[in-house]
């Protein structure tokens, strides 16, 4: 429903912000629908790179209860919009605060593309490159070039349980995968700093390919407590 509902949000907008939305290689925003099994009912979340995507889109959204969904021929009730917002400015601020781990939950079908080909499996240099592309939209803050290199030196994959899936797109479907990793970092705080930020904006971003379509969905969860790990031996 993720690609479906792209598409009745891009005719719910002004046409002229559709159209720009539609020119950019890389988009300001991310969306997907997934099922919330706590809260026992669906959900749609987008994700808002900047401020001109934020006040482009919610204020058409606060304005409607329903979704028409012209391709399947019906329309959904939308419930009440609740709103989250951080700042990276204000977030692991402290050598106390910066985690040592996290565990990434995928919500929806992810999927990264190397070399033409897909990637089935959240390599960390791939989790840190997917944000990276969508950068310059987060923050001005400059960071070293080559830097997911560094970091995925430093990182190191402690757990997952992952299976793999197809997303469904208008004619054809990619492959990719869902479920949770848990992810260490070594290195000093600064280190783990970097880590932990590029990864806390994947919540917004999304991690991987057609982020805007509904893929790469995923929610954050750091690990404050534990022994760091040391840096990962290449052979």
């Amino acid at each position: 429903m993720g690609s479906i509902f792209h598409g009745a949000l891009m005719e719910s907008i002004a046409p002229e912000v559709a159209a720009v939305f539609h020119t950019q290689s890389m988009r300001p925003y991310s969306q997907a629908v997934f099922w919330d099994p706590v809260k026992k009912r669906a959900v749609w979340r987008l994700g808002f790179l900047d401020e001109g995507a934020a006040a482009a889109i919610l204020p058409v959204l606060e304005k409607i209860n329903h979704l028409d969904l012209r391709q399947q021929g019906y329309a959904v009730r939308l419930g009440a919009m609740q709103c989250q917002s951080f700042s990276l400015e204000e977030d692991f601020h402290t050598a106390e605060a910066v985690p040592v781990g996290v565990t990434l939950r995928f919500l929806t079908t992810t999927s990264f593309k190397r070399d033409g080909s897909y990637v089935l499996f959240p390599e960390a240099a791939l989790l840190y490159q997917s944000i990276l592309q969508r950068w310059p939209m987060l923050s001005d803050m400059p960071l070293e070039d080559g830097i997911h290199r560094i970091l995925d030196y430093y990182t190191i994959i402690q757990d997952y349980d992952l299976h793999t899936e197809l997303f469904h797109l208008e004619g054809h479907s990619v492959k990719g995968f869902s479920g949770t990793v848990t992810l260490r970092f070594g290195g000093d705080a600064q280190l783990r700093y970097f880590a932990s930020l590029l990864l806390h904006c994947g919540s917004a971003a999304g991690f991987g390919i057609k982020t805007a379509l509904g893929m790469g969905a995923a929610e954050v969860q750091f690990i404050h407590k534990g022994n760091h790990v040391s840096r990962r031996r290449r052979g």
